[in-house]
């Protein structure tokens, strides 16, 4: 029985010999006899044996058909031409690439019957003997059928492919590829086969992608004119420029429709701090393929990932470096539509340290500020910023070559205060800032105001304070607050206590509760004389008279 191998490449030969139809021109090849070619010896190597050289020299009307001069050019129809391989050569590689199960070596040459597999973040580049150039992005599996052209030698086998007699066919066992093929006269088209599909072309930019689920091909053509035909039966459409097509199993004829316009870019930032690239496309209601690469040309792409409508877009694993973007839109059959494409910088390490103290959101009474972080251990030093602004456009300190991991600073006045981290490299590599931080410094209380009241029967104290704090209170015998004799919880600035029954020195302190838990530092103690009562003396005084 013969082997698939087999009728592949007797498939390939096959094109060579296929006679052309009435109503189209036959294909024919300029042949330059070379010093050293014979007539047996071109029969043998050059042309599909004896008989054809009777044809050819018919055709080229020679007056002596046994002999031939260097130089001389001979029209061959293409049908008569023997064929032999022509090696496909790795162009380029990224990531995870393999041939025929093995590592992918750059510059290598593929053979027919060897399939070049990406991983998730790899791809190649395959150039074909006729100029051709195919893309495989990553996630894919395809396998090289026929790479043929005419010729005895090498030299004139690469010549003739160039000049458009080559016979290129690769299957597409998973993922998809895009083709941008040569403008040439072709003998055939360079064809790109599925287990659903044959789409062949004779000088265009196209792309093929076989749906892993449903099995449908799905074809879209940039420039020039594609021929999608299904497997089974002699079903298929052409496809202009502009349009795409899917087919299936079922061979229903495809119905060419247009390719969606690009998508809109302008929402992403042309620079990323963060090692994982996010941003939304807030217009899109599509699902929306997304590739970055290393290059404009997207030859060398590491990322292909599909982001459905309302998500955004999220890539990881980028190292810092200058990338490429390109994203275009799906239709309801997955036909893919044109690309928008554009470049951004990634900068995100070193990364910043991690903050500790003060928190977000955190508040603290004026005076110093104890800032802390977890150092990132790839770089010597920290760099500090504080502002009072969310922009950091209001900076009130900035320290550069922090070592440790903590910094004291006097900020001034109360209010609100943002502060951010960035680490710097011993070799001076500066990383991106990290989250600005929000915290507070409240101010410190004004000191109380009050004393005896005028009835002479109570203590009457006052202090401003905000309506939504509890306040509080303490009064005690000593200005250390030992020995306090009274103390209460209020929702109001103010405290009446009856007057201590002994008279002498008192302190009077208060702190406010915030709604959200924070407990202020006590105000300054006031100072408060409570009169002596001597009216007891004048009992005694009939007593101390009469000694």
């Amino acid at each position: 029985m013969t082997s698939p191998r087999a009728l592949r490449h007797a498939l390939a030969l096959a094109c060579f010999a296929v006679v052309a139809s009435a109503s189209a021109q036959e294909a024919i090849i300029d042949y330059r006899i070379g010093e050293r070619d014979t007539m047996i010896g071109l029969s043998e190597t050059v042309f599909t044996g004896p008989q054809a050289w009777r044809e050819i020299a018919r055709l080229n009307r020679l007056a002596d058909a046994n002999l031939i001069r260097p130089g001389q050019i001979l029209r061959v129809p293409a049908r008569l031409m023997r064929t032999k391989p022509l090696p496909v050569a790795l162009a380029s590689s990224v990531g995870e690439v393999r041939v025929a199960g093995a590592p992918a070596q750059p510059g290598m040459a593929l053979a027919e019957g060897q399939q070049i597999e990406t991983g998730a973040n790899g791809s190649a580049v395959l150039a074909l003997a006729d100029g051709s150039r195919v893309r495989v992005p990553p996630s894919s599996l395809a396998e090289i059928v026929a790479s043929r052209g005419p010729g005895a030698t090498e030299a004139q086998a690469a010549k003739l492919a160039a000049e458009g007699w080559f016979a290129g066919s690769m299957r597409m066992l998973r993922g998809s590829v895009e083709v941008l093929a040569a403008k040439l006269k072709r003998s055939q088209p360079l064809e790109v086969t599925t287990p659903t599909a044959v789409v062949g072309v004779r000088g265009t930019q196209y792309r093929v992608a076989l749906d892993g689920d449903s099995g449908a091909t799905r074809s879209e053509v940039l420039e020039g004119k594609v021929k999608l035909e299904s497997a089974q039966r002699s079903t298929g459409t052409d496809i202009p420029a502009g349009f795409g097509a899917a087919i299936d199993a079922s061979a229903k004829k495809p119905e060419p429709v247009k390719l969606l316009p690009a998508p809109d870019l302008t929402a992403m930032p042309g620079r990323f701090e963060r090692p994982l690239v996010r941003f939304a496309l807030p217009a899109e209601k599509a699902t929306v393929r997304v590739q970055v690469a290393q290059d404009e040309a997207f030859e060398r792409i590491i990322s292909d990932i599909r982001v459905p409508a309302g998500t955004d877009v999220r890539i990881a694993g980028l190292d810092d470096a200058r990338w490429h973007l390109r994203a275009r839109r799906l239709d309801g059959q997955g036909i893919e539509g044109y690309d928008a494409a554009r470049a951004f910088v990634l900068k995100a390490r070193p990364e910043p340290p991690a903050s500790n103290a003060p928190r977000s959101g955190g508040k603290q009474s004026l005076g110093p500020v104890e800032f802390q972080w977890s150092p990132n251990l790839e770089a010597k030093t920290a760099r500090v910023q504080v502002a009072r602004d969310e922009r950091f456009t209001e900076l009130v300190a900035e320290r550069e070559g922090v070592e440790g991991n903590k910094l004291t600073l006097d900020l001034g006045g109360p209010g609100t205060y943002f502060w951010r981290l960035a680490s710097t490299r011993a070799d001076g590599d500066k990383g991106p800032f990290g989250d600005a931080q929000r915290f507070e410094l409240r101010p410190l209380p004004e000191p109380p105001k009050g004393g005896l009241g005028e009835d002479g029967k109570s203590l009457l104290l006052a202090w401003r304070g905000r309506p939504e704090d509890m306040q509080h209170v303490e009064l005690a015998r000593d200005a250390q607050f030992k020995e306090i004799v009274a103390q209460a919880d209020l929702s109001v600035p103010e405290w009446t206590l009856p007057r201590p029954s002994q008279g002498g020195t008192y302190y009077f302190r208060y702190r406010s509760i915030e709604p959200d838990g924070f407990v202020g530092p006590y105000s300054s103690p006031l100072v408060i004389e409570v009169p002596r009562d001597w009216r007891f003396l004048w009992l005694l005084a009939p007593f101390l008279l009469a000694l």
